[in-house]
């Protein structure tokens, strides 16, 4: 799948840092031999970041002629600011992402599309790399 992460954002905001740490990490190449369904959809994001008093709202479309599902993940700017550190940064990012984009995609209800299957490879990228705390393994009550 393609998978692709921009960002429109202020400079303070710091997600320059945070698409180093993506790249850095191969986002875009662990995502790429991956296949959740049969259409070969693929997700452009952009990773938006700006004063609240711009009024940016948040865009999704698909485009049939891309195949191409497009998500605005809209950060808090004051509080992307206010995490000041880069690790701060990832987690803020890496839960919007694994919250907003699985969202969206089911809103869209694409055929066959394996969103637990993708869900769980987009937080075990993020947990890999750092981004998150791996997830809680239930615990048996016996």
């Amino acid at each position: 799948m393609r998978f692709r992460i921009v960002s429109d954002s202020s400079k303070e905001a710091g997600l320059d840092e945070v698409r180093r740490a993506l790249n850095a990490g191969k986002f875009e190449e662990y995502f790429e031999d991956r296949c959740y369904d049969d259409s070969g959809i693929r997700l452009g994001t952009v990773l938006m970041c700006r004063d609240p008093q711009l009024h940016f709202k948040q865009r999704i479309s698909f485009s049939k002629k891309d195949n191409t599902l497009y998500i605005d993940v809209m950060l808090d700017f004051e509080s992307m600011v206010m995490a000041a550190t880069t690790e701060r940064r990832l987690r803020v990012v890496g839960a919007a992402l694994l919250s907003e984009v699985p969202r969206v995609i089911a809103k869209y209800k694409f055929r066959n599309f394996d969103l637990s299957r993708f869900a769980s490879d987009l937080r075990s990228w993020f947990e890999l790399n750092g981004w998150l705390p791996p997830e809680a393994a239930p615990t048996e009550i016996g």
